[in-house]
């Protein structure tokens, strides 16, 4: 007697977390389903208070050294042949030490929100990355949305093997397509 019942609470147990799994899924399926079919992934923070759309087959990852929450997304498409070799995303709540030396870049609005944004370059040796920075303000709390673009310095190579630089306007146009999916919660 003691057996069925342990089987059946277990039983009872699965269910329950497999319905809840389910209703999970719908969840974020529904979610997904606001966001354009070339951005069809929903990034969705409760604790923050948003959803953006993003393209699919991006990490997403802890971002190391940045404060509590923050994420960062890689694997964004790259333009072929041009001195672009990478574009992170990160997502960064709270106070952002890269805005004390970014330059204001405007304001962009999306879906009734506007954000403040901002630019930052920094560079190493044959290196440089831009920074393309935008940031939601919600009462005293602020999120920050920083698109890095990494590239390298087209006259480290050889003429031959040179690739072209990179077209930031058009960069900077995929992360206005971005950034207009955000929707507050």
């Amino acid at each position: 007697m003691l057996h069925s019942s342990v089987v059946k609470n277990i039983w009872l147990a699965l269910a329950a977390a497999l319905s809840a799994c389910a209703s999970e899924s719908t969840d974020q399926s529904n979610i997904s389903a606001g966001c354009p079919p070339s951005l069809p992934f929903a990034y969705v923070d409760q604790a923050h208070g948003f959803r953006i759309c993003l393209p699919a087959g991006l990490t997403q990852e802890t971002a190391q050294n940045y404060v509590a929450g923050s994420v960062q997304f890689t694997g964004f498409a790259l333009p072929p042949k041009t001195n672009l070799r990478s574009k992170p995303l990160l997502i960064i709540p709270g106070q952002y030490d890269v805005l004390k030396s970014a330059t204001p870049f405007g304001a962009f609005s999306a879906n009734g929100i506007t954000f403040e944004r901002a630019r930052f370059e920094e560079g190493s040796a044959g290196h440089l990355t831009l920074h393309v920075i935008y940031t939601w303000k919600r009462a005293a709390n602020a999120v920050h949305f920083d698109f890095e673009h990494r590239s390298v310095n087209i006259y480290n190579f050889d003429p031959p093997q040179r690739p072209a630089e990179y077209d930031r306007a058009t960069q900077i146009k995929i992360t206005e397509q971005i950034m207009s999916t955000f929707r507050k919660l």
